[in-house]
């Protein structure tokens, strides 16, 4: 997960104590098995194989059936292919720098959804294609891990990785606090939920700075280059999976066709917060605009 992991939850077992750590010792496994840069897991193997056709992973076919929602909603921004030209980047290096634009556009051949195709069977992708579940894997895990607690007898509570957040059963609203993309220790905005997931993504979680110009995490898979001029992304959702994967969707997108986008999903809200003439501005669904929203510019 690569982050902090947050569980509250009540039970009338009075184990409770050790319910909870079932639950982080199951999101452990599950960490290990969706883990693309763990040399057992599913993911791995096939990145790594010149075969082209797999057995199929039922977490990973759950995943992709939402990958490809989110893939055919940006025309192809959103593409879960676009990890040779992610690593380019080098963001779990340490010294960090730029690709050139030639190794960009050599290795954006290798990057295409639609040239895979899967079931809950198989999986056929090209012998070079390789996958990454990121902008996905922490929500899933987050809603398998709710349906685990229920499971176990936890009735209440949330669970978070800070980027996602699942609250359930709890009997009033709960207030969440959107992070300032500049300011590491303020919020931008907080509102309220009431049992349903959060899932944000931002140009400050994962970036390295030269000369003055952030490069962050989030790649356009169009142009195999960072998002400009978009800071955050927010999304209210039913589950932490689709919240998690729409907010990088919805962050590839220009901000004025990604909110309409969000418009489209009764259940969904969105917030976006981005760049206009050096200042940071938001765009936000009716049901933000109609909750208890407070922005703290």
């Amino acid at each position: 997960m690569d982050t902090v992991v947050e569980i509250s939850a009540s039970s009338k077992d009075k184990n409770v104590g050790k319910q909870i750590d079932a639950v982080f010792s199951y999101i452990k496994e599950l960490e290990d098995h969706l883990n693309e840069y763990s040399d057992g897991s599913w993911l791995s193997k096939v990145n790594n194989s010149n075969e082209t056709s797999f057995d199929m992973d039922a977490d990973v076919y759950e995943m992709l059936v939402i990958a490809d929602s989110l893939y055919k909603l940006t025309h192809g921004a959103f593409d879960p292919t676009i990890k040779p030209v992610w690593d380019l980047w080098g963001f779990n290096s340490e010294s960090p720098t730029p690709p050139d634009s030639l190794e960009i556009k050599a290795q954006l051949k290798r990057v295409g959804f639609h040239k895979l195709s899967f079931d809950k069977q198989k999986l056929i992708k090209p012998a070079d294609m390789q996958i990454s579940l990121g902008a996905i894997a922490k929500g899933y895990i987050l809603d398998k891990a709710f349906a685990y607690m229920q499971s176990k007898g936890l009735k209440s509570g949330y669970i978070s990785c800070r980027s996602s957040i699942r609250f359930f059963g709890l009997g009033f609203p709960q207030v969440v606090y959107i992070q300032h993309p500049r300011k590491a220790e303020d919020h931008i905005a907080s509102f309220k939920i009431f049992n349903k997931s959060v899932g944000t993504s931002g140009d400050y979680q994962q970036f390295y700075e030269i000369d003055g110009i952030r490069y962050h995490h989030i790649i356009n898979a169009l142009t195999g280059y960072p998002v400009q001029n978009v800071h955050s992304v927010t999304i209210e959702g039913p589950t932490a999976a689709w919240a998690d994967g729409l907010s990088t969707a919805l962050f590839l997108m220009a901000p004025e066709e990604a909110i309409e986008i969000a418009k489209q999903f009764p259940e969904t809200n969105a917030i976006i917060y981005y760049d206009r003439d050096g200042e940071i501005v938001s765009l936000k669904s009716m049901g933000f605009k109609d909750s208890e929203l407070k922005e703290n510019p």
